[in-house]
């Protein structure tokens, strides 16, 4: 049933409206009948208005009613930590990855920590499907970031049964957007995870590079040129300095990084 044309009987039937035909299959069309001179965007229109009234947008941080599409409310925007880094050597996600990998340079949007506003939106991200912030997230670096001259994108890829299980890749979206914004490919088949390792939260850095040295492979071997690798967050550095030596070692190709966040 579609939750629109349900929501605009309810405002009828709260209205005084009679609606006779409730189990018809095709009530959007009766709808429509029923109103020979309202459009079906009035009555979607209608419906989206009830919907909103009866479930209306929280923001995800504060649980605040919003009406815009973003999943912040105003005053949530404001307080994202933005770490106003330049992709470059200077930062402290180039200097977290340098003693473990060769890259051009690093760069991350968001400060996170735990239970802080950028915690909570890559929750939402990665475990609920809110694929809506990594390309909110994707627009806000282009702003400040350019990666033109870059001959693509490399997200880091999750395992198939992760992927099947879970029915997307977190990074995706907002790889996605930035190779849009900067009109190159996002090459989405070359890097491939071959291990399904648990969960690395709990893991120090040592303990991280020994468990996943071993979890990536490659589709195909010639790639020549600078590419971006992209993933969600940057911890300790053990899976995307672990990409990132698989592909330079293999491959006739330089390697930069961005993430979304990075630990703080």
């Amino acid at each position: 049933m579609n939750i629109s044309a349900l929501a605009v009987i309810t405002v009828k039937r709260m209205c005084g409206f009679k609606i006779k035909r409730f189990g018809d299959p095709y009530f959007i069309h009766y709808l429509y009948r029923y109103e020979p001179n309202a459009k079906l965007m009035e009555i979607l229109s209608i419906g989206n208005s009830a919907l909103n009234l009866f479930f209306p947008r929280r923001c995800l941080n504060c649980d605040s009613v919003i009406s815009s599409d973003s999943p912040l409310c105003v005053g949530c925007t404001a307080e994202l930590p933005y770490t106003h880094w330049k992709a470059d050597r200077k930062n402290f996600a180039y200097r977290k990855l340098k003693p473990l990998c060769t890259i051009s340079w690093a760069h991350s949007l968001l400060f996170f920590k735990h239970d802080n506003v950028t915690q909570k939106l890559l929750h939402f991200l990665k475990y609920h499907g809110h694929l809506s912030i990594g390309r909110l997230l994707a627009d806000k670096t282009s702003e400040t970031v350019s990666l033109s001259g870059f001959d693509g994108i490399i997200p880091v890829p999750v395992h198939p049964d992760k992927l099947k299980k879970r029915g997307y890749n977190q990074v995706i979206p907002y790889a996605e957007i930035l190779a849009e914004n900067a009109e190159i490919p996002l090459i989405d088949d070359f890097l491939i995870r071959i291990e399904n390792n648990p969960s690395q939260v709990h893991k120090n850095r040592e303990k991280r590079l020994n468990s996943i040295k071993n979890a990536f492979g490659l589709n195909y071997e010639k790639l020549e040129g600078n590419f971006v690798l992209i993933d969600d967050v940057l911890t300790s550095g053990a899976t995307l300095s672990t990409c990132a030596n698989l592909i330079v070692s293999s491959t006739d190709s330089k390697i930069a990084v961005m993430t979304i966040a990075c630990t703080v």
